[in-house]
């Protein structure tokens, strides 16, 4: 048996330099959920109606009675989230990504400081592309192709008869955000276009969807990162194997997190830089990047970090895929193939995800892209 403590609390402040967005998992309808005005964008509060428009729209006939109604009462419905609008008017029945209520909840947080982490171990240990290899299932599912190297990575078998396996990221706990400072959201069109067609300077997107994007505002989360101890003397048969599974779950309490999230973000931020070399209609946005890197990445970076955390933020962003292109590339590029036999299409970096008008390409920005500050509290 083991009991934990915990060793270090930590501030973590979350501030977007772009537009981002983390999806709610359920898209607004415009003339239900969503109510386009003549100045602003508003997510309808469907809990805090006035009775009238409750009684009108419980007798409407068909969607398009309860669009009317919405149109009709579009001053006095209550918003649970207000926005700017910065895509017009919209067709009625237009589907709008929504934003996750915790706008970034702990756990999606949580998820990149592990990729983080993943591509930090991978980049400080000696682990050769033959063995790693090894670590990768080409035969499963694309969702557990990663399955066993995070195995090797995060986890140790529990001792009998428990079953089932301990995660060094146990020890790791990220709460959702507990502070909200001035937030801003605005309906922004996500784009993705073509590379080659940016870069021969043709920028009509290939597909574009409306969402509602945190533009401005402070997020803060309490990270705690906890120490396993054992409370009793393990019989010897056992000791060495209870040893081991302490050591992997402490494994967190020695890692230096800002500077993690710094390896990581900086490697993401010079591989979108790549990712922009060629493409003039976008020196604006490099630009933009180049100010990053010489804020986050130089010799005297402070307490920030640079991360890319959210949706249309790319699979490097979320995978190992950025260390193995660097590190490993024949794997890279096994992986590509048969994530392009699985999803029936080319899985590369060919298009770029970009937000706000296809028509001014000066004015397109990457999503994601936010600073996370680490301060230590006291315990």
């Amino acid at each position: 048996m083991q009991h934990s403590v915990v060793v270090s609390r930590l501030q973590v402040v979350l501030r977007p330099l772009t537009p981002m967005i983390i999806l709610s998992g359920v898209d607004g309808i415009v003339g239900y959920d969503v109510v386009i005005r003549d100045h602003d964008v508003c997510i309808v509060d469907f809990n805090a109606l006035p009775p009238e428009v409750a009684e009108r729209l419980a007798s409407a006939k068909d969607f398009r009675d309860i669009a009317n109604t919405m149109e009709y009462f579009r001053n006095v419905i209550p918003c649970r989230l207000t926005s700017i609008n910065n895509v017009g008017r919209l067709t009625l029945n237009t589907r709008v990504k929504l934003p996750h209520e915790h706008i970034v909840p702990g756990s999606t947080l949580k998820g990149y400081l592990r990729t983080a982490i993943l591509y930090h171990i991978l980049t400080s240990r000696s682990i050769s592309c033959d063995e790693l290899r090894k670590l990768i299932d080409f035969w499963d599912e694309p969702k557990n192709l990663a399955n066993r190297l995070e195995r090797y990575v995060f986890k140790y078998q529990r001792l009998k008869p428990q079953g089932g396996e301990v995660d060094m990221l146990q020890n790791l706990y990220v709460s959702d955000p507990i502070v909200k400072e001035p937030i801003k959201f605005s309906l922004e069109w996500l784009n993705v276009f073509e590379r080659k067609e940016l870069a021969s300077r043709t920028y009509k997107p290939i597909a574009r969807i409306p969402g509602f994007v945190l533009l401005d505002g402070t997020l803060k989360f309490t990270l705690s990162i906890l120490k396993t101890m054992p409370i009793f003397v393990a019989p010897q048969q056992i000791a060495s194997s209870l040893e081991t599974t302490i050591m992997k779950l402490n494994e967190i309490v020695g890692l230096d997190i800002l500077g993690t999230l710094r390896e990581f973000g900086c490697s993401l931020l010079e591989y979108e830089l790549k990712m922009l070399e060629g493409i003039e209609l976008l020196k604006e946005y490099k630009a933009l990047l180049e100010g990053f890197k010489s804020r986050y990445c130089a010799t005297s970076r402070g307490n920030c970090a640079v991360a890319r955390i959210g949706f249309m933020t790319g699979h490097m962003a979320k995978t190992i895929d950025l260390y193995l292109k660097k590190s490993c590339l024949d794997i890279y590029e096994d992986v590509k193939k048969y994530m392009s036999a699985k999803a029936r299409r080319l899985w590369d970096e060919a298009t770029i995800k970009l937000v706000g008008p296809s028509t001014s390409p000066y004015r397109l920005r990457g999503l994601g892209w936010c600073e996370l500050c680490i301060e230590k509290l006291s315990s």
